[in-house]
Protein backbone atom coordinates (compact mmCIF):
# COMPACT_ATOMS: atom_id res chain seq x y z
CA UNK A 1 0.00 0.00 0.00
CA UNK A 2 1.15 3.61 -0.53
CA UNK A 3 1.30 6.32 1.52
CA UNK A 4 -0.07 9.37 1.19
CA UNK A 5 1.50 12.55 2.86
CA UNK A 6 -1.78 14.88 3.93
CA UNK A 7 -0.26 18.54 4.27
CA UNK A 8 -1.81 19.97 6.95
CA UNK A 9 -1.47 23.66 7.67
CA UNK A 10 -0.87 24.52 11.17
CA UNK A 11 -3.69 26.59 12.72
CA UNK A 12 -8.09 26.37 13.30
CA UNK A 13 -9.81 27.42 10.61
CA UNK A 14 -14.01 27.90 12.25
CA UNK A 15 -14.76 31.00 10.17
CA UNK A 16 -15.65 29.40 6.97
CA UNK A 17 -16.69 26.24 5.49
CA UNK A 18 -15.13 23.11 5.58
CA UNK A 19 -14.36 22.87 1.90
CA UNK A 20 -12.91 26.27 2.50
CA UNK A 21 -10.36 25.35 5.49
CA UNK A 22 -9.05 22.98 3.17
CA UNK A 23 -5.79 21.43 4.63
CA UNK A 24 -6.62 23.41 8.10
CA UNK A 25 -8.28 21.86 11.15
CA UNK A 26 -11.32 22.83 11.25
CA UNK A 27 -12.21 21.94 15.11
CA UNK A 28 -9.57 21.07 18.36
CA UNK A 29 -9.77 21.11 22.08
CA UNK A 30 -6.68 21.42 24.25
CA UNK A 31 -3.88 21.40 21.87
CA UNK A 32 -1.50 24.12 20.36
CA UNK A 33 0.47 24.21 17.85
CA UNK A 34 4.25 24.00 18.28
CA UNK A 35 6.71 23.80 15.22
CA UNK A 36 3.67 23.81 12.54
CA UNK A 37 2.34 21.00 14.58
CA UNK A 38 -0.19 19.98 16.91
CA UNK A 39 0.39 18.84 20.68
CA UNK A 40 -1.47 18.49 23.44
CA UNK A 41 -1.34 21.45 26.00
CA UNK A 42 -0.93 19.46 28.95
CA UNK A 43 -2.67 19.10 32.09
CA UNK A 44 -3.27 20.91 35.48
CA UNK A 45 -2.01 20.56 38.53
CA UNK A 46 -3.87 21.28 41.57
CA UNK A 47 -2.03 24.21 43.65
CA UNK A 48 -4.61 24.45 46.95
CA UNK A 49 -7.12 22.32 48.31
CA UNK A 50 -9.31 25.14 49.63
CA UNK A 51 -11.53 26.94 46.71
CA UNK A 52 -12.19 30.40 46.67
CA UNK A 53 -16.04 31.37 47.31
CA UNK A 54 -17.86 32.77 44.46
CA UNK A 55 -16.66 33.50 40.58
CA UNK A 56 -12.82 34.34 40.26
CA UNK A 57 -12.55 37.26 38.16
CA UNK A 58 -9.07 38.83 38.70
CA UNK A 59 -5.78 37.63 39.27
CA UNK A 60 -2.50 38.82 40.09
CA UNK A 61 0.82 37.15 40.75
CA UNK A 62 3.74 39.11 43.00
CA UNK A 63 6.39 38.12 45.98
CA UNK A 64 7.16 39.97 49.37
CA UNK A 65 10.79 41.23 50.10
CA UNK A 66 11.58 38.28 51.89
CA UNK A 67 10.55 36.63 48.25
CA UNK A 68 7.78 34.39 49.28
CA UNK A 69 5.33 34.50 46.09
CA UNK A 70 1.17 34.99 46.82
CA UNK A 71 -1.56 34.79 44.34
CA UNK A 72 -4.32 37.40 44.76
CA UNK A 73 -8.13 36.12 43.36
CA UNK A 74 -11.04 38.45 43.09
CA UNK A 75 -14.13 36.81 43.08
CA UNK A 76 -17.60 38.70 42.87
CA UNK A 77 -17.95 37.66 46.65
CA UNK A 78 -14.65 38.11 48.38
CA UNK A 79 -11.02 38.83 47.87
CA UNK A 80 -8.44 36.15 48.59
CA UNK A 81 -5.14 35.31 49.03
CA UNK A 82 -3.00 32.29 48.42
CA UNK A 83 0.57 31.52 49.43
CA UNK A 84 3.12 29.61 48.37
CA UNK A 85 1.89 26.37 50.36
CA UNK A 86 -1.66 27.13 48.98
CA UNK A 87 -3.31 28.56 51.79
CA UNK A 88 -5.93 30.30 51.23
CA UNK A 89 -6.79 33.23 53.31
CA UNK A 90 -9.76 35.60 53.08
CA UNK A 91 -8.48 39.44 53.09
CA UNK A 92 -11.98 40.93 51.97
CA UNK A 93 -11.56 44.54 52.86
CA UNK A 94 -13.71 45.75 56.47
CA UNK A 95 -15.81 48.80 55.25
CA UNK A 96 -17.70 49.07 58.75
CA UNK A 97 -16.55 48.19 62.15
CA UNK A 98 -18.71 49.11 65.38
CA UNK A 99 -20.83 48.23 68.36
CA UNK A 100 -23.95 46.74 68.94
CA UNK A 101 -26.44 46.37 71.83
CA UNK A 102 -28.46 43.22 72.51
CA UNK A 103 -28.88 42.69 68.70
CA UNK A 104 -29.90 38.55 68.51
CA UNK A 105 -32.79 36.74 68.29
CA UNK A 106 -33.00 33.01 68.46
CA UNK A 107 -35.48 30.67 67.86
CA UNK A 108 -35.54 26.83 69.40
CA UNK A 109 -34.75 24.12 67.46
CA UNK A 110 -32.97 26.75 64.26
CA UNK A 111 -29.89 27.51 63.18
CA UNK A 112 -31.28 31.08 61.80
CA UNK A 113 -30.32 34.39 63.85
CA UNK A 114 -31.79 37.28 63.23
CA UNK A 115 -29.96 40.37 63.43
CA UNK A 116 -30.99 43.43 64.54
CA UNK A 117 -28.95 47.00 63.31
CA UNK A 118 -30.65 49.84 62.35
CA UNK A 119 -29.89 51.15 58.58
CA UNK A 120 -27.70 48.05 58.95
CA UNK A 121 -26.98 48.68 54.78
CA UNK A 122 -25.71 44.75 54.63
CA UNK A 123 -27.01 42.57 51.65
CA UNK A 124 -27.13 39.14 51.00
CA UNK A 125 -24.16 36.75 50.69
CA UNK A 126 -22.15 39.94 52.57
CA UNK A 127 -19.80 38.80 55.18
CA UNK A 128 -20.28 39.83 58.97
CA UNK A 129 -18.09 39.12 61.94
CA UNK A 130 -19.22 39.17 65.60
CA UNK A 131 -16.92 39.15 68.37
CA UNK A 132 -17.25 39.70 72.53
CA UNK A 133 -20.88 38.24 72.38
CA UNK A 134 -22.99 36.77 75.47
CA UNK A 135 -24.58 33.29 74.92
CA UNK A 136 -28.09 33.68 73.97
CA UNK A 137 -30.24 31.02 73.31
CA UNK A 138 -27.89 28.69 74.19
CA UNK A 139 -25.26 29.37 71.51
CA UNK A 140 -22.63 31.78 71.43
CA UNK A 141 -22.52 34.23 67.90
CA UNK A 142 -19.00 34.62 67.45
CA UNK A 143 -17.09 34.04 64.71
CA UNK A 144 -17.68 34.59 60.40
CA UNK A 145 -20.76 34.63 58.62
CA UNK A 146 -22.51 35.20 55.68
CA UNK A 147 -25.88 36.84 55.44
CA UNK A 148 -28.44 34.99 54.70
CA UNK A 149 -31.30 37.08 54.17
CA UNK A 150 -32.36 40.71 54.47
CA UNK A 151 -35.83 40.93 56.27
CA UNK A 152 -35.59 45.18 56.31
CA UNK A 153 -33.70 48.12 56.30
CA UNK A 154 -33.43 47.45 60.39
CA UNK A 155 -32.88 43.23 60.53
CA UNK A 156 -31.23 40.57 58.25
CA UNK A 157 -30.57 37.01 59.08
CA UNK A 158 -27.35 35.00 59.40
CA UNK A 159 -27.30 31.00 60.36
CA UNK A 160 -24.93 29.78 62.85
CA UNK A 161 -23.08 26.29 62.94
CA UNK A 162 -25.75 24.95 65.64
CA UNK A 163 -29.65 25.42 66.23
CA UNK A 164 -30.54 27.57 68.89
CA UNK A 165 -31.64 25.55 72.25
CA UNK A 166 -34.11 28.36 73.23
CA UNK A 167 -36.04 31.14 72.11
CA UNK A 168 -34.54 34.60 73.44
CA UNK A 169 -34.64 38.43 72.56
CA UNK A 170 -35.10 40.55 70.52
CA UNK A 171 -32.33 41.15 72.93
CA UNK A 172 -29.82 38.75 73.08
CA UNK A 173 -25.75 38.99 73.23
CA UNK A 174 -25.34 42.11 75.11
CA UNK A 175 -22.29 43.93 74.46
CA UNK A 176 -21.28 42.94 70.54
CA UNK A 177 -18.65 44.23 67.96
CA UNK A 178 -18.96 43.46 64.60
CA UNK A 179 -17.22 43.51 61.57
CA UNK A 180 -18.67 44.69 57.92
CA UNK A 181 -16.93 43.37 54.79
CA UNK A 182 -17.32 44.45 51.43
CA UNK A 183 -20.69 43.92 49.77
CA UNK A 184 -20.61 41.35 47.08
CA UNK A 185 -20.73 42.94 43.21
CA UNK A 186 -23.07 41.41 40.71
CA UNK A 187 -22.75 37.59 39.43
CA UNK A 188 -23.50 38.75 35.65
CA UNK A 189 -24.34 41.01 33.47
CA UNK A 190 -27.38 43.00 33.14
CA UNK A 191 -28.81 43.75 29.76
CA UNK A 192 -29.87 47.33 28.59
CA UNK A 193 -26.83 48.54 28.55
CA UNK A 194 -27.57 51.64 25.64
CA UNK A 195 -25.18 52.38 22.29
CA UNK A 196 -21.83 51.16 22.39
CA UNK A 197 -21.92 48.32 24.51
CA UNK A 198 -22.44 44.47 23.28
CA UNK A 199 -21.50 43.40 19.79
CA UNK A 200 -22.45 45.14 16.65
CA UNK A 201 -26.09 44.66 15.62
CA UNK A 202 -26.70 42.75 18.85
CA UNK A 203 -30.11 43.18 20.87
CA UNK A 204 -33.43 44.47 19.54
CA UNK A 205 -34.00 46.84 17.18
CA UNK A 206 -35.43 50.07 18.54
CA UNK A 207 -34.04 49.29 22.22
CA UNK A 208 -33.41 52.17 24.74
CA UNK A 209 -29.86 54.17 23.53
CA UNK A 210 -29.24 55.23 26.46
CA UNK A 211 -29.16 53.58 30.04
CA UNK A 212 -27.06 52.56 33.38
CA UNK A 213 -24.50 49.71 32.73
CA UNK A 214 -24.62 46.85 35.44
CA UNK A 215 -21.50 45.37 34.93
CA UNK A 216 -20.14 42.05 37.00
CA UNK A 217 -17.64 42.59 39.78
CA UNK A 218 -14.51 42.06 38.31
CA UNK A 219 -11.03 43.38 39.58
CA UNK A 220 -7.94 45.06 39.18
CA UNK A 221 -5.16 44.30 40.90
CA UNK A 222 -1.00 45.21 41.21
CA UNK A 223 1.45 45.01 43.72
CA UNK A 224 2.76 48.09 45.60
CA UNK A 225 6.21 47.43 46.32
CA UNK A 226 5.04 44.27 48.53
CA UNK A 227 1.73 44.92 49.13
CA UNK A 228 -0.91 43.93 47.10
CA UNK A 229 -3.40 47.04 45.98
CA UNK A 230 -7.02 45.36 44.86
CA UNK A 231 -10.09 47.79 42.94
CA UNK A 232 -13.48 46.14 42.61
CA UNK A 233 -14.46 47.55 39.56
CA UNK A 234 -16.78 50.42 40.66
CA UNK A 235 -15.57 50.39 44.43
CA UNK A 236 -12.39 52.22 45.96
CA UNK A 237 -9.07 51.03 46.23
CA UNK A 238 -7.78 48.51 48.88
CA UNK A 239 -4.66 48.08 50.20
CA UNK A 240 -3.15 44.79 52.01
CA UNK A 241 0.41 43.64 53.31
CA UNK A 242 1.58 40.28 53.37
CA UNK A 243 -0.07 39.73 56.91
CA UNK A 244 -1.98 36.78 57.04
CA UNK A 245 -2.70 36.72 60.94
CA UNK A 246 -3.75 39.52 62.89
CA UNK A 247 -1.01 39.51 65.81
CA UNK A 248 -1.24 41.50 68.67
CA UNK A 249 1.18 44.13 69.83
CA UNK A 250 -0.26 45.01 72.97
CA UNK A 251 0.78 43.60 76.49
CA UNK A 252 -2.68 43.85 77.75
CA UNK A 253 -3.74 42.26 80.93
CA UNK A 254 -4.00 43.80 84.10
CA UNK A 255 -1.78 47.28 82.62
CA UNK A 256 0.61 46.33 85.39
CA UNK A 257 4.32 48.19 85.02
CA UNK A 258 5.59 44.61 84.91
CA UNK A 259 4.28 44.17 81.64
CA UNK A 260 5.66 46.93 80.27
CA UNK A 261 2.99 49.55 80.93
CA UNK A 262 4.19 53.11 82.16
CA UNK A 263 0.88 54.18 84.37
CA UNK A 264 1.25 58.36 84.58
CA UNK A 265 0.05 60.41 87.26
CA UNK A 266 -3.47 60.13 87.69
CA UNK A 267 -3.84 57.15 87.11
CA UNK A 268 -4.26 53.37 88.79
CA UNK A 269 -4.60 50.39 87.89
CA UNK A 270 -7.84 48.18 89.72
CA UNK A 271 -9.60 44.91 88.54
CA UNK A 272 -7.82 44.56 85.44
CA UNK A 273 -8.84 47.99 84.32
CA UNK A 274 -6.88 51.44 83.61
CA UNK A 275 -8.75 54.34 86.16
CA UNK A 276 -8.47 57.71 85.43
CA UNK A 277 -9.21 60.20 88.37
CA UNK A 278 -9.02 63.56 86.52
CA UNK A 279 -5.58 63.09 85.37
CA UNK A 280 -3.99 64.70 82.17
CA UNK A 281 -0.91 62.19 82.35
CA UNK A 282 -0.11 59.50 80.19
CA UNK A 283 -0.91 55.48 80.53
CA UNK A 284 1.92 54.27 77.57
CA UNK A 285 3.49 50.97 76.53
CA UNK A 286 6.29 50.25 73.75
CA UNK A 287 5.00 48.60 70.64
CA UNK A 288 6.32 47.00 67.35
CA UNK A 289 4.68 47.96 64.42
CA UNK A 290 4.76 45.92 61.08
CA UNK A 291 6.52 48.24 58.16
CA UNK A 292 4.24 49.70 55.49
CA UNK A 293 0.86 47.40 56.94
CA UNK A 294 -2.33 49.07 58.51
CA UNK A 295 -3.32 48.00 62.22
CA UNK A 296 -6.44 48.28 64.16
CA UNK A 297 -6.47 50.27 67.21
CA UNK A 298 -9.19 49.00 70.36
CA UNK A 299 -9.81 49.81 73.50
CA UNK A 300 -13.01 50.37 75.11
CA UNK A 301 -13.44 53.34 77.93
CA UNK A 302 -16.26 54.81 80.35
CA UNK A 303 -15.98 58.19 80.67
CA UNK A 304 -17.22 60.44 83.50
CA UNK A 305 -15.40 63.55 83.14
CA UNK A 306 -12.97 64.39 80.29
CA UNK A 307 -11.95 63.22 77.55
CA UNK A 308 -9.18 60.37 76.39
CA UNK A 309 -6.64 60.85 73.70
CA UNK A 310 -5.22 57.56 71.98
CA UNK A 311 -1.94 58.10 70.24
CA UNK A 312 0.50 56.23 68.30
CA UNK A 313 4.17 57.65 67.74
CA UNK A 314 3.22 60.83 68.37
CA UNK A 315 0.38 60.71 65.93
CA UNK A 316 -3.65 61.16 67.65
CA UNK A 317 -5.40 58.13 66.67
CA UNK A 318 -8.41 58.48 68.63
CA UNK A 319 -10.01 61.12 70.43
CA UNK A 320 -13.03 59.64 73.09
CA UNK A 321 -15.14 62.52 74.26
CA UNK A 322 -17.85 59.82 75.67
CA UNK A 323 -18.10 56.58 76.45
CA UNK A 324 -17.31 53.71 73.50
CA UNK A 325 -15.76 50.80 72.22
CA UNK A 326 -13.22 52.43 70.40
CA UNK A 327 -12.09 51.30 67.22
CA UNK A 328 -9.87 53.09 64.73
CA UNK A 329 -7.46 52.17 61.93
CA UNK A 330 -4.16 53.35 61.22
CA UNK A 331 -0.91 52.71 58.56
CA UNK A 332 2.33 52.25 60.07
CA UNK A 333 4.87 53.91 57.80
CA UNK A 334 8.40 52.91 58.03
CA UNK A 335 7.19 50.42 61.16
CA UNK A 336 9.35 49.51 63.78
CA UNK A 337 9.20 50.58 67.60
CA UNK A 338 6.67 53.07 68.61
CA UNK A 339 4.75 54.02 71.69
CA UNK A 340 1.24 53.96 72.15
CA UNK A 341 0.08 56.27 74.71
CA UNK A 342 -3.54 57.00 76.38
CA UNK A 343 -3.64 60.81 77.57
CA UNK A 344 -6.03 62.24 79.59
CA UNK A 345 -7.83 65.54 79.48
CA UNK A 346 -8.93 66.05 82.67
CA UNK A 347 -10.07 62.53 82.84
CA UNK A 348 -12.14 61.01 85.03
CA UNK A 349 -13.72 57.28 83.96
CA UNK A 350 -12.05 53.87 83.01
CA UNK A 351 -10.15 52.25 80.06
CA UNK A 352 -9.58 48.60 79.45
CA UNK A 353 -9.41 46.13 76.44
CA UNK A 354 -6.43 47.89 74.80
CA UNK A 355 -5.24 46.70 71.93
CA UNK A 356 -3.83 47.41 68.80
CA UNK A 357 -3.64 44.35 65.87
CA UNK A 358 -1.68 44.13 62.80
CA UNK A 359 -4.39 43.85 60.19
CA UNK A 360 -4.94 40.63 58.06
CA UNK A 361 -7.14 42.04 55.67
CA UNK A 362 -6.93 44.63 52.69
CA UNK A 363 -8.19 48.57 53.95
CA UNK A 364 -9.05 51.14 52.03
CA UNK A 365 -6.66 53.93 51.11
CA UNK A 366 -8.41 56.62 52.81
CA UNK A 367 -7.75 59.36 50.25
CA UNK A 368 -9.16 56.96 47.25
CA UNK A 369 -11.93 57.85 45.22
CA UNK A 370 -15.03 56.43 46.18
CA UNK A 371 -15.98 54.99 42.19
CA UNK A 372 -12.62 53.64 40.49
CA UNK A 373 -13.24 51.24 37.32
CA UNK A 374 -9.68 50.39 37.42
CA UNK A 375 -5.48 50.79 38.92
CA UNK A 376 -2.24 50.58 37.62
CA UNK A 377 1.40 51.20 39.18
CA UNK A 378 3.56 53.05 36.90
CA UNK A 379 7.07 52.29 36.43
CA UNK A 380 7.86 56.06 38.08
CA UNK A 381 5.62 54.27 40.67
CA UNK A 382 2.78 56.38 41.25
CA UNK A 383 -0.86 54.89 41.65
CA UNK A 384 -2.78 55.15 38.50
CA UNK A 385 -5.92 54.90 38.36
CA UNK A 386 -9.21 54.86 36.11
CA UNK A 387 -12.50 57.23 36.31
CA UNK A 388 -11.79 60.07 38.65
CA UNK A 389 -13.67 62.79 40.12
CA UNK A 390 -13.19 66.34 38.42
CA UNK A 391 -12.84 69.85 39.95
CA UNK A 392 -16.43 70.00 40.99
CA UNK A 393 -16.05 66.37 42.51
CA UNK A 394 -18.22 64.92 39.55
CA UNK A 395 -17.12 61.48 38.83
CA UNK A 396 -15.69 61.13 34.96
CA UNK A 397 -15.75 58.20 33.73
CA UNK A 398 -13.16 59.20 31.33
CA UNK A 399 -10.65 60.80 33.69
CA UNK A 400 -7.23 59.41 34.34
CA UNK A 401 -5.43 60.08 37.66
CA UNK A 402 -2.15 59.58 39.19
CA UNK A 403 -1.07 59.91 42.98
CA UNK A 404 1.95 61.58 44.31
CA UNK A 405 5.46 60.09 43.60
CA UNK A 406 6.46 57.25 45.67
CA UNK A 407 3.26 57.97 47.60
CA UNK A 408 -0.10 55.80 46.99
CA UNK A 409 -2.19 57.61 49.60
CA UNK A 410 -1.59 61.43 48.40
CA UNK A 411 -4.13 61.85 46.26
CA UNK A 412 -4.77 65.65 46.25
CA UNK A 413 -2.90 67.57 43.38
CA UNK A 414 -0.24 69.92 44.14
CA UNK A 415 2.79 71.83 42.22
CA UNK A 416 4.80 69.82 44.51
CA UNK A 417 3.81 66.36 44.80
CA UNK A 418 2.52 66.25 40.85
CA UNK A 419 -0.38 64.26 41.79
CA UNK A 420 -3.05 65.45 39.03
CA UNK A 421 -5.72 63.78 36.66
CA UNK A 422 -6.54 64.20 33.06
CA UNK A 423 -9.85 63.80 31.19
CA UNK A 424 -9.57 62.05 27.69
CA UNK A 425 -12.07 62.48 25.21
CA UNK A 426 -12.81 59.61 22.64
CA UNK A 427 -15.15 57.12 23.93
CA UNK A 428 -17.80 56.46 26.63
CA UNK A 429 -15.50 55.23 29.53
CA UNK A 430 -12.16 54.35 30.32
CA UNK A 431 -11.52 50.51 30.84
CA UNK A 432 -8.63 49.66 31.69
CA UNK A 433 -4.97 50.13 31.62
CA UNK A 434 -2.00 48.12 31.22
CA UNK A 435 1.88 49.56 31.66
CA UNK A 436 3.97 48.81 28.63
CA UNK A 437 7.51 49.39 26.81
CA UNK A 438 8.18 52.98 27.92
CA UNK A 439 4.27 54.22 28.20
CA UNK A 440 1.33 53.69 29.90
CA UNK A 441 -1.80 52.17 27.62
CA UNK A 442 -5.54 53.43 28.62
CA UNK A 443 -7.89 51.57 26.48
CA UNK A 444 -11.53 53.34 26.66
CA UNK A 445 -14.44 51.47 24.85
CA UNK A 446 -13.64 53.16 21.61
CA UNK A 447 -9.84 54.51 21.61
CA UNK A 448 -7.02 53.40 22.77
CA UNK A 449 -4.41 56.35 24.28
CA UNK A 450 -0.76 56.38 25.25
CA UNK A 451 0.19 57.87 28.64
CA UNK A 452 3.72 58.73 28.68
CA UNK A 453 6.33 60.31 31.63
CA UNK A 454 7.01 63.68 30.72
CA UNK A 455 10.15 64.44 32.75
CA UNK A 456 8.33 67.79 34.26
CA UNK A 457 6.87 68.05 37.54
CA UNK A 458 4.47 70.71 36.39
CA UNK A 459 3.35 68.12 33.46
CA UNK A 460 3.97 64.68 34.86
CA UNK A 461 2.27 62.78 32.09
CA UNK A 462 1.51 63.59 28.30
CA UNK A 463 -1.41 61.86 26.47
CA UNK A 464 -1.76 60.58 22.90
CA UNK A 465 -4.28 59.43 21.10
CA UNK A 466 -3.06 56.54 19.64
CA UNK A 467 -6.22 55.05 17.56
CA UNK A 468 -9.70 54.93 17.65
CA UNK A 469 -11.92 52.20 16.68
CA UNK A 470 -10.09 49.95 18.87
CA UNK A 471 -11.49 50.18 22.56
CA UNK A 472 -11.45 47.17 24.68
CA UNK A 473 -14.15 44.58 25.26
CA UNK A 474 -13.93 44.18 29.31
CA UNK A 475 -11.43 45.49 32.17
CA UNK A 476 -9.75 41.39 31.75
CA UNK A 477 -9.89 41.44 28.02
CA UNK A 478 -6.38 42.68 27.58
CA UNK A 479 -2.98 41.27 28.33
CA UNK A 480 0.67 42.25 27.43
CA UNK A 481 3.11 39.42 26.42
CA UNK A 482 6.94 40.26 25.84
CA UNK A 483 5.90 43.85 24.70
CA UNK A 484 3.51 43.34 23.19
CA UNK A 485 -0.72 44.26 23.82
CA UNK A 486 -3.28 41.86 22.73
CA UNK A 487 -6.80 42.69 23.50
CA UNK A 488 -10.48 41.56 22.07
CA UNK A 489 -12.64 44.67 20.85
CA UNK A 490 -16.03 45.47 21.71
CA UNK A 491 -17.20 44.36 17.99
CA UNK A 492 -14.90 41.03 18.61
CA UNK A 493 -11.75 41.74 16.97
CA UNK A 494 -9.08 40.58 18.15
CA UNK A 495 -6.09 43.35 17.93
CA UNK A 496 -2.41 43.87 18.94
CA UNK A 497 0.19 46.76 19.40
CA UNK A 498 3.63 47.03 19.64
CA UNK A 499 4.10 50.62 18.92
CA UNK A 500 2.66 53.31 15.74
CA UNK A 501 -0.55 51.96 14.92
CA UNK A 502 -2.92 48.77 16.10
CA UNK A 503 -3.14 46.17 13.84
CA UNK A 504 -6.20 43.80 13.64
CA UNK A 505 -4.81 40.07 13.85
CA UNK A 506 -5.87 37.60 11.17
CA UNK A 507 -8.12 35.92 13.04
CA UNK A 508 -9.59 32.07 11.94
CA UNK A 509 -11.66 31.96 14.78
CA UNK A 510 -12.94 35.54 14.79
CA UNK A 511 -16.60 34.74 13.16
CA UNK A 512 -16.90 32.07 15.32
CA UNK A 513 -16.28 33.87 18.57
CA UNK A 514 -17.91 37.00 17.54
CA UNK A 515 -21.17 34.91 16.83
CA UNK A 516 -21.28 32.98 19.91
CA UNK A 517 -20.01 35.11 22.58
CA UNK A 518 -22.62 35.94 25.18
CA UNK A 519 -22.30 39.88 24.55
CA UNK A 520 -24.30 41.40 27.80
CA UNK A 521 -21.56 39.02 29.79
CA UNK A 522 -18.63 40.60 27.80
CA UNK A 523 -17.02 41.75 30.70
CA UNK A 524 -15.85 37.92 31.96
CA UNK A 525 -13.58 37.64 29.07
CA UNK A 526 -10.74 36.87 30.37
CA UNK A 527 -7.36 37.51 28.38
CA UNK A 528 -4.02 35.46 29.66
CA UNK A 529 -0.39 34.87 28.30
CA UNK A 530 1.44 31.63 28.25
CA UNK A 531 5.19 33.21 27.87
CA UNK A 532 6.89 30.06 27.01
CA UNK A 533 5.26 29.43 24.32
CA UNK A 534 4.47 32.90 23.12
CA UNK A 535 0.70 32.48 23.44
CA UNK A 536 -2.11 34.60 23.75
CA UNK A 537 -5.47 33.16 25.30
CA UNK A 538 -8.81 34.08 25.71
CA UNK A 539 -11.47 32.81 27.92
CA UNK A 540 -14.66 33.77 26.96
CA UNK A 541 -19.08 33.11 27.73
CA UNK A 542 -19.70 30.90 24.57
CA UNK A 543 -24.14 31.87 24.71
CA UNK A 544 -24.04 28.18 23.66
CA UNK A 545 -23.31 26.96 27.26
CA UNK A 546 -24.30 29.84 29.05
CA UNK A 547 -23.33 32.89 31.15
CA UNK A 548 -19.75 31.95 32.50
CA UNK A 549 -16.76 31.40 31.15
CA UNK A 550 -16.95 28.29 29.13
CA UNK A 551 -14.16 27.96 25.59
CA UNK A 552 -10.82 29.89 24.76
CA UNK A 553 -9.34 31.27 21.57
CA UNK A 554 -5.70 30.82 21.44
CA UNK A 555 -3.19 32.29 19.18
CA UNK A 556 0.73 31.85 19.06
CA UNK A 557 3.51 34.52 17.92
CA UNK A 558 3.47 32.68 14.40
CA UNK A 559 -0.19 33.83 14.09
CA UNK A 560 -1.90 29.93 13.80
CA UNK A 561 -4.99 29.57 16.39
CA UNK A 562 -6.20 27.09 18.22
CA UNK A 563 -9.66 26.67 20.21
CA UNK A 564 -11.54 24.71 23.00
CA UNK A 565 -13.69 24.50 25.66
CA UNK A 566 -12.43 25.60 29.27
Amino acid sequence: MAYVKLPFLPGVYKDDSLGAAESYFSDADKIRFVRGKPETVGGWEKFSLSAVTGIARGIHTWADVSKNPYVAIGTHLRLFVYDVDGIKYDITPVTSRGDLSNPFTTTISSAAVTVTHTAHGVVADQKVKFYNAAAVGGITIDGEYAVTSVTDADNYVITHSSAATSSAGPAGGSGVDYDYFLAPGDADGIGGLGYGTGGYGSGGYGSPSSGLTNFPRTWSLDNWGQNLLANPRGGSIYEWAPNTTASELVTNGAFATSTGWTVGVGWSVAAANAIGSVTNADLQQSITLNRGAWHVLKYNVTITAGSVYASIGGTTIRTSTASERAKAVFWSGSGGTAVLRFTGGGFTGTLDNASVQVLATAHKLPAAPSTVTGIFVTPERRLGYLTTPDSNYNSDPLRVGWTAAQDNQVFTASASNGAASFPLSHGTRCVAARVGAGENLIQTDTALYSMRYAYDTSIVYTFDLIAEGCGLMGPNAARMLNGTLYWMTPAGEFMIYTGGRPQALASTMRRDVSSNISWVQQDKVFAFQLSQFGEMCWLYPDARDGNECSRYALVNSQNQWANGTF
